[in-house]
């Protein structure tokens, strides 16, 4: 009879009532050679687990992703919380500024600002008040460099290296410059001074450039180079008071420079 009974048990699956303790090993998955890449122990009870699994077989715990289910929810719900607030900073932070629409241009193909100076309220391109505003300070770094040039030119022996250090900072600069004109073209009343400042930065960028590639040990020649460089630096009192013109139109503050008696 005994006999009988653990045949017709062996015909069909086991439960752990058929096997007692030995159901518990029956139904863990590292039995036969699982590892850890498909099974892990219960968060709560220690019971191996086929990984997937949405229960403990052993105390019932709801599992989700293979952790408690409440404490996967409040991970998820964090992380969704501080996605929005990071999401909200970043776009805050980087956002542009919405900008001034010009008045006969509603689909904002042009993006303006309207000066609030007291000399003038013309409406400009954003793009060209920043390139005037660029241009001045550029020229007045330009003018302030003027003043050591002549120092070092006119001293009774002219250091070649004091010299070239002063021309490639200025190169920088006329260089800086002139990459700024190109937004100034969609201001037409700016585009006498994109000229003048065009043609005075590549004057200036080339007798620099000329000037750099004589010998280190010709003072004579970088003197010369240095009066020639003086004389070109010469034209920015000029422009910069047509830039400051210009700026009286929009009502735009420019950055105050200082014209050197070097180059008056």
């Amino acid at each position: 009879m005994a006999f009988d009974a653990l045949r017709s048990t062996l015909r069909r699956a086991p439960t752990p009532a058929d096997m007692g303790e030995l159901g518990d090993i029956a139904s863990d998955p590292t039995v036969d050679g699982g590892i850890d890449a498909v099974a892990f122990g219960c968060p709560s009870c220690g019971r191996t687990i086929a990984r997937g699994a949405g229960r403990c077989d052993g105390c019932g715990q709801l599992l989700l992703f293979d952790v408690p289910a409440r404490r996967a929810l409040s991970l998820a719900g964090g992380g969704v919380v501080a996605g929005i607030l990071v999401t909200t900073l970043l776009v805050n932070v980087f956002a542009p500024a919405a900008p001034s629409v010009v008045a006969n241009d509603p689909a904002g193909a042009v993006t303006a600002i309207r000066g609030t100076g007291t000399t003038g309220s013309a409406t400009i391109p954003t793009g060209a008040a920043a390139a005037l505003r660029g241009t001045t300070a550029i020229n007045g770094r330009l003018a302030a460099d003027a003043e050591p040039l002549a120092a070092a030119s006119t001293a009774k022996s002219v250091k070649p290296t004091e010299i070239v250090k002063i021309l490639r900072r200025m190169s920088i600069d006329a260089r800086a410059g002139a990459g700024m004109l190109k937004p100034l073209a969609a201001w037409p009343e700016a585009a006498g001074q994109q000229a003048a400042l065009a043609a005075f930065y590549v004057d200036l960028t080339g007798q620099i450039d000329k000037g750099l590639g004589a010998s280190m040990k010709s003072g004579d020649a970088y003197r010369r180079t240095a009066k020639s460089i003086l004389a070109t630096l010469a034209q920015i009192a000029a422009l910069d008071a047509d830039a400051r013109t210009l700026a009286g139109q929009a009502g735009l503050d420019l950055v105050p420079i200082t014209i050197p008696d070097a180059i008056r």
